[in-house]
């Protein structure tokens, strides 16, 4: 199983924010973390990644700045990162966000993508709805668990599948 954890990086919850006034955007190079809510859902890839076969990839749409959230995701337990650097995307809003993530998931392929129910600088709470709007996937959202089990069916397809 392939899950892929849509990850976002964030100035620090507890530090100061302001805004850039050149460009009316938050000002992200302050103490740039990996967005807590994001930590839960590594948290819970890294369970299911424990228990069985799967791989955990990290997937983040984000500046230069990002490498060093995804290296701490990978330093933690992921087994690779993918990440979408164009300067052209800074600023983007939470549409074209989701197409530009959705088009990175389409390329990269996956079983089940995990993200948290909102980020902490923005607080939209819209994506995973979007994004499986996009892919033509459902989504579960809001959720106080998560236990990720696989159909019979479903596994007896991918051991049909694997080479002999």
């Amino acid at each position: 199983m392939k899950i892929v954890v849509l990850i976002k990086q964030v100035p620090d919850t507890y530090g100061e924010r302001r805004l850039d006034t050149t460009s009316g955007r938050i000002d992200r190079s302050i103490d740039p973390v990996i967005d807590e809510i994001t930590e839960r859902a590594i948290e819970v890839a890294l369970t299911e990644k424990d228990r069985s076969d799967a791989e955990v990839v990290l997937l983040t749409m984000g500046p230069a700045s990002a490498v060093e959230m995804l290296r701490r995701g990978l330093a933690i337990g992921a087994d690779r990162a993918v990440h979408v650097l164009d300067d052209a995307l800074a600023g983007s809003d939470m549409l074209r966000t989701s197409a530009v993530l959705a088009a990175a998931l389409r390329r990269e392929g996956f079983d089940l993508v995990i993200t948290g129910n909102e980020s902490t600088d923005g607080r939209g709470g819209s994506m995973a709805a979007m994004l499986s709007e996009q892919l033509s996937v459902p989504h579960a959202t809001y959720l106080n668990a998560v236990e990720i089990t696989r159909s019979p069916s479903a596994a007896s397809e991918q051991e049909s599948a694997e080479p002999a």
